[in-house]
């Protein structure tokens, strides 16, 4: 999510198109799932600066939609619940963590 990586300053991000909870690929795609642990690893060797954002052109195999759509509960989890009146806060205070 590099909009929010940069909103809240995170120090490095790689973004990755893939549904939530699946940031490295899906179950058992080895292959996948290495490709985007070595390009973070990449990432963290050869940020020049701190707040860098890399994407990953790597399309999600299936329709994107429908991944999202499948993976969303009826109600937001319990951090997300919490975080949800806090995100201003975060957001004001961009890379001092206060939650």
């Amino acid at each position: 999510m590099p909009y929010w990586a940069e909103k809240i300053g995170v120090p490095r991000t790689l973004a990755v198109e893939h549904p939530f909870g699946k940031p490295l690929g899906k179950p058992h795609d080895r292959q996948r799932q290495r490709q985007v642990l070595l390009k973070a690893l990449s990432l963290l060797e050869q940020a020049a600066q701190p707040n860098e954002i890399w994407h990953d052109d790597t399309p999600w195999e299936d329709e994107l939609e429908n991944a999202i759509r499948e993976w969303q509960p009826l109600q937001p989890s319990p951090i997300i619940r919490y975080l949800q009146p806090r995100i201003r806060d975060l957001i004001r205070h961009k890379g001092q963590f206060r939650v």
